[in-house]
């Protein structure tokens, strides 16, 4: 797999009712910037659901205006190479070093957890308290 040269948290958002945080990543062997997008699981971990071509110039977005198609979805791209060990290899080993780099996980899982916190609460005809998104 590329080696990860830098990752940086972007900002933590929620997209379709789904907490997640976006990560900016720049790889070994690949020119653009890509914009990552973790989620948490249910067994408390964090999962990689997304991944962006960011194809925006700092100058003329400097908001990160993403309705001209500056972000393509390039997930498939990277990770699809018809054999399926292959590729869930190279997707588990990005993300691995992606969550390793500085301390990316340990942001994530902070904020997941104190998110997760503050979305629970308790009633009586609920057995199972799962997110509130």
């Amino acid at each position: 797999m590329r080696e990860i040269k830098q990752a940086n948290i972007v900002r933590f958002t929620e997209r379709n009712d789904v907490r997640c945080a976006d990560i900016e990543v720049k790889a070994e062997g690949i020119k653009e910037i890509l914009l990552v997008e973790f989620t948490p699981t249910k067994d408390n971990d964090i999962d990689m659901r997304h991944v962006y071509r960011k194809d925006a110039s700092n100058e003329i977005d400097w908001y990160d205006n993403n309705l001209h198609e500056a972000f393509k979805d390039v997930s498939e791209e990277l990770f699809n190479n018809n054999e399926h060990d292959k590729e869930w290899g190279e997707r588990e080993a990005f993300i691995k070093e992606i969550l390793s780099f500085g301390s990316i996980r340990k942001e994530l899982e902070e904020h997941f957890r104190r998110t997760h916190t503050a979305s629970l609460f308790y009633t009586y005809d609920v057995e199972d308290q799962t997110f509130l998104h």
